[in-house]
């Protein structure tokens, strides 16, 4: 997806660490968190286990995220990394007020 260790820890709300951990085979995931990242990836939890997947195919973004992807399309480094914050914050704001 080319996320970093650190937008996917965020993504699963996860420690970076420990997926730094989990992808060198330091770490094994546990049954809840092959299910955090499945939501994420749009794979079962089985799928990691069988190695089955997205990893297999080139990935083809949702059509909501072509959209999102053609706002920025053009726009200067400077103005992706504010939008990127905006969508951060808000969706940080979202998981507090979830909860």
């Amino acid at each position: 997806m080319g996320w970093s260790q650190e937008e996917l820890a965020e993504k699963a709300e996860l420690h970076p660490s420990f997926i730094g951990q989990i992808e060198r085979g330091l770490r094994a995931a546990s049954f809840k968190t092959l299910e955090r990242l499945g939501v994420i990836f749009g794979l079962k939890p089985a799928d990691f286990l069988a190695g089955g997947g997205r990893g297999d195919a080139a990935y083809k973004p949702h059509p909501l995220e072509r959209r999102i992807l053609g706002l920025v399309r053009g726009c200067s480094t400077r103005e992706q990394q504010l939008v990127y914050q905006t969508i951060k914050h808000l969706l940080r704001q979202k998981r507090r007020l979830g909860k």
